[in-house]
């Protein structure tokens, strides 16, 4: 039988307005003793049904909520969480994806502790798919513990139903707990693990397909699935991207025939300077690409994919917070400022503000007149508000003439809830320097 926790009077407005989290002290009882991750019936102070999910008696947020349905009577089995994901599968056919894209973003997919990437891959001649899924909670972990079992059944299940072009055969697993984030949860933070391999391909050096920003076909990239961070690409600027390069082509329509010079920061597999170069060798200009990261095996992914492209392309392997001062002034016609997550917690919040004042001050001190600065952040705890300010003042300490002309956020594929703030993390804006 289902545990049952109720709330203290009083304690329920959040939750009914469908916000998924109940914190500790929310609580009539005390948590404790509970299996972590074990499901959990949540009721009102009255024990009036409120919602299912499951339960933490080790984490601050006890309860995280899986169904606000009291007919669904078993929120954690396979089949539930099976028809929650085929849910975001049909939200992302409905966006366009035809490749690549994140296929479950937790919460605001209304599956806490979930986040599950699905790579289309190819390799001498063969394609098939990969999930890449991270359990971030006791419940997820717990839920999945017989992850192959939970991903053969899923596979079938979505081929099935022509969500899927592969079958099992043709589908790997790998699971990232490789996350610091499983601490809070009183879980270990563990190696990659290979559930499922592909015996025919390398999964530390392959290509998935994604979406062309561009044009209306899609483009490759390699990368490592099993090791790589992350689970193995950045997928959450798919949507910023896109809006940056349309407007890229638009205003290299109005110029010369020439090289074009994008320089990438903290470029990891080279994302954005792939896309861009795409789009712009399709107007006929020549591109010269300059990619900048710490790691020497990321650098060695963009440059093949941006050199697939077409791209004339320079590797600089610096730590991008210390060594942009050795760049050349007004050289670069695009700036692509996309870095990590410098604020991982409130008490990184004033040294977070500064490296974004510093990496963006930078940015604008490199980019010629008349080109563009795309400055991006992927930390939640760093409000818009903040995230504005320190671009205003990188713009200050340059003397520099901008016009705010783009601005981003989430794709299709990273959801948000208006009852979840919380969801809110990705902002992106590009601005035109005279």
């Amino acid at each position: 039988m289902m545990t049952v926790w109720r709330l203290r009077q009083g304690a329920d407005k959040r939750i009914r307005s469908g916000h998924p989290w109940v914190f500790s002290n929310e609580l009539l009882v005390s948590p404790k003793g509970h299996p972590a991750g074990a499901a959990v019936e949540l009721q009102d102070s009255k024990g009036q049904f409120l919602a299912r999910g499951y339960g933490n008696p080790h984490s601050l947020i006890s309860f995280r909520a899986l169904s606000f349905n009291s007919q669904d009577k078993d929120p954690t089995s396979f089949d539930f969480l099976h028809e929650k994901i085929f849910n975001s599968w049909r939200v992302r056919k409905a966006a366009g994806f035809r490749g690549s894209f994140r296929l479950a973003f937790g919460e605001s997919d209304f599956i806490p502790g979930l986040v599950l990437d699905y790579y289309v891959i190819v390799q001498n001649g063969k394609r098939a798919q990969l999930f890449a899924a991270q359990l971030v909670t006791a419940g997820m972990n717990e839920a999945l513990k017989d992850a192959e079992g939970f991903f053969k059944g899923l596979a079938e299940k979505a081929h099935a139903q022509g969500l899927s072009e592969f079958g099992w055969d043709q589908t790997a697993v790998v699971i990232r707990n490789d996350v610091g984030v499983r601490k809070l949860e009183g879980l270990q933070v563990e190696e990659p693990r290979l559930i499922k391999d592909l015996p025919d391909m390398n999964l530390r050096d392959v290509e998935i397909v994604l979406n062309a920003a561009g044009d209306d076909g899609t483009i490759t990239m390699s990368c490592d699935l099993v090791e790589g961070q992350k689970t193995g690409f950045f997928l959450d600027q798919t949507h910023n991207i896109f809006l940056a390069v349309g407007l890229f082509k638009n205003w290299a329509k109005t110029q010369q025939p020439r090289k074009i010079r994008v320089l990438d920061l903290c470029c990891y597999v080279g994302h954005w300077s792939t896309q861009i170069t795409r789009a712009l060798k399709s107007l006929g200009f020549e591109v010269e690409v300059s990619l900048a990261d710490i790691s020497k095996t990321a650098l060695a992914f963009a440059k093949k994919n941006a050199e697939r492209e077409g791209a004339e392309v320079i590797v600089h392997e610096m730590d991008v917070s210390e060594g942009l001062a050795a760049l050349p002034s007004t050289h670069y016609d695009i700036v692509i400022a996309d870095p990590p997550a410098f604020i991982k917690s409130k008490k990184d919040i004033p040294i977070g503000k500064h490296a974004y004042l510093k990496m963006n001050t930078h940015a604008f001190r490199l980019v010629k007149k008349n080109g563009f600065v795309a400055s991006c952040s992927c930390s939640g705890l760093l409000e818009e508000e903040e995230f504005r300010d320190a671009i205003r003042k990188a713009s200050l300490r340059n003397y520099a003439e901008l016009r705010s002309v783009l601005r981003g956020g989430h794709a299709a594929d990273h959801p948000t809830l208006m009852q979840f703030p919380e969801g809110f993390y990705l902002k992106m804006y590009v601005h035109y320097v005279h």
